[in-house]
């Protein structure tokens, strides 16, 4: 292997093309694929491939980040500092698949997928073993979203965006018939030949699930007890324990039915299949994490014994892995992460909807789980709807902790102010304006996109819902701001705290006028029959008669 490798680096195209892959990045060497050289360190010159090879390395990888000065970087900085040295980030879909065939198959949709969000800027390589790797250059995306720089976006950024291509792909080029699996309309198995080429059981492949709460869409099998009056013809559940009932109306035993039924996940489900593309496929961009690392293009890989090299996209589906052999590989025909010619921005819509994507599931996941503490405690939540905005001296003194700024537990804090606020009367417009504040506050800020997608999706929806009760410990004790008052002893809910506070201060409010009001009458009144007295005594008539007293 090791005179394979020497002789594949020592040519002065492949060390020119890796040595322009790693500018202004982390280039790191790695020793047999048996761990890493000293991080940071970078590739200036061609010459600096090769004598790292003479040193040992066998491959090249370099960072999705990029740097002002990669150098400059240390294990000891913080997020900010990261943010002021990074330069950019490029998109790196990492396809990695044991089935050849189905690795094509995935890339194919994941760049489908990519151009139907108006991106052109798309290029690609083969990863040097079992997938590929689909490349956006930073240069795509727009320099700003929501006045947060993009590059400082990282890694959320492609963690979201890969997660919301999976799901674009599974949904909209995808589709499961009772039989079969066809993607992209073109490719068609029986689930039969999915199980004999890949191995997965049919469970693992297509899943059921309920499209109104995203959960699984039928849970465990259960009996259903039921009792029905043959007389009036109503009906009702009963406990499975439960042998008798007496109808209320007819005061007569009801007749008892037992059936096999399986547990709904929710009170209106509407279960649809869909193919689990992580059964087959795995998007190592999901579980990026800061400073991520990628093989370099033309970088040799030690397992497969080929190289990683770039491909036109329209040869994806043709391309076999002999043609990746060092001896045959075409080497400077086409580049991987091409900045050359990029509209910028275009990458926009894709980066927007990827973080309210992502927003939309984490809000939907803790509201289906607030639901289903309720649902245990038997609390309603419903309540009068606020008309007017009730001011900030109203809040509880939980909410009151908050607005001063968090240290931990901020993206819950999210939730719990984005539902009180709406709750409390208050527009979107003036909950993000709140957010905003409230950010600034906060020792180490969150991205403005994670709360700006929180308010568009409940904005959307025009759906208020109360936020989590007091006595759910994953919040308010969870944290350390529960500190009641008087009050608070009152009440289950922060927003419900608000609402009676603002009411009963209204309400002196009013008391306040009308006692003022009183006040006025009563002297007015008073100062009227003065003036009675007053002119009786001067005419000595009876001014309420009209009648002259003589003397």
């Amino acid at each position: 292997m090791l005179s394979k490798v020497l002789n594949h680096y020592k040519r002065l195209e492949v060390q020119n093309e890796i040595v322009k892959a790693a500018q202004g990045k982390e280039a790191v060497g790695s020793f047999g694929g048996k761990g890493y050289g000293k991080r940071p360190d970078v590739l200036v010159y061609p010459n600096d491939v090769l004598e790292q090879v003479k040193n040992g390395v066998t491959s090249f990888h370099v960072s999705e980040e990029t740097w002002a000065n990669p150098q400059r970087i240390s294990l000891n900085m913080k997020r900010n500092e990261y943010d002021d040295l990074r330069t950019g980030w490029d998109l790196v879909l990492d396809i990695d698949c044991p089935y050849w065939e189905f690795a094509k198959i995935t890339t194919y949709l994941f760049i489908q997928a990519l151009v139907e969000h108006g991106i052109s800027a798309v290029t690609l390589k083969f990863s040097g073993n079992k997938g590929f790797h689909i490349g956006v250059p930073f240069e795509a995306f727009p320099s700003k979203v929501h006045d947060t720089p993009t590059k400082n976006m990282f890694p959320e950024g492609p963690r979201k965006i890969a997660a919301y291509l999976l799901d674009h792909i599974s949904r909209k080029h995808v589709s499961v018939d009772s039989d079969s699996v066809t993607f992209a309309g073109r490719f068609k198995y029986t689930l039969k030949e999915l199980e004999e080429k890949t191995g997965k059981s049919n469970d693992e492949l297509v899943q059921a699930y309920c499209e109104n709460c995203g959960k699984a869409g039928m849970e465990e099998a259960t009996q259903r007890i039921h009792f029905l009056c043959t007389q009036c013809g109503s009906s009702i559940d009963g406990l499975v324990n439960e042998k008798y009932k007496t109808c209320s109306k007819c005061n007569v035993l009801m007749e008892r039915t037992v059936s096999d039924n399986k547990k709904s996940c929710c009170t209106k489900p509407n279960i649809v299949k869909k193919f689990n593309p992580l059964s087959i496929v795995e998007v190592d961009t999901v579980l990026i994490a800061p400073r991520h690392l990628f093989r370099a293009p033309y970088s040799y890989h030690e397992k497969s014994g080929l190289v990683s090299v770039p491909i036109p996209i329209d040869a994806l589906m043709d391309f076999e892995k002999e043609q990746a052999h060092p001896d045959k590989a075409e080497i400077g025909g086409h580049e991987f992460l091409k900045r050359e010619g990029i509209v910028a921005g275009q990458a926009k819509k894709l980066l927007v909807e990827a973080f309210d994507f992502v927003a939309r599931k984490e809000q939907r996941k803790v509201e289906l789980e607030d639901m289903d503490d309720m649902r245990r405690s038997d609390i309603k939540r419903e309540f009068q709807e606020v008309q007017t905005a009730i001011p900030e001296q109203f809040f509880p003194p939980c909410v009151q902790i908050m607005s001063k700024g968090m240290t931990d537990g901020k993206k819950r804090a999210v939730f719990v102010m984005n539902n009180f606020l709406s709750s409390c009367g208050w527009e979107y417009d003036d909950i993000e304006g709140w957010f905003k504040r409230w950010n600034e506050k906060n020792p180490e800020p969150l991205r403005d996109q994670y709360f700006l997608g929180q308010i568009r999706y409940a904005k959307q929806h025009k759906k208020k819902i109360l936020p989590p009760n007091c006595d759910n410990q994953a919040y308010y004790k969870g944290f350390q701001v529960c500190k009641p008052d008087g009050l608070c002893q009152y009440v289950k809910n922060p927003a419900n705290y608000a609402i009676k506070k603002a009411r009963f201060a209204q309400k002196q409010e009013m008391k306040g006028k009308k006692s003022v009001e009183n006040k006025e009458f009563k002297e007015k009144m008073d100062k009227k029959e003065e003036q009675k007295v007053e002119q009786k005594a001067e005419t000595g008539s009876d001014a309420g008669s009209g009648v002259v007293t003589p003397d």
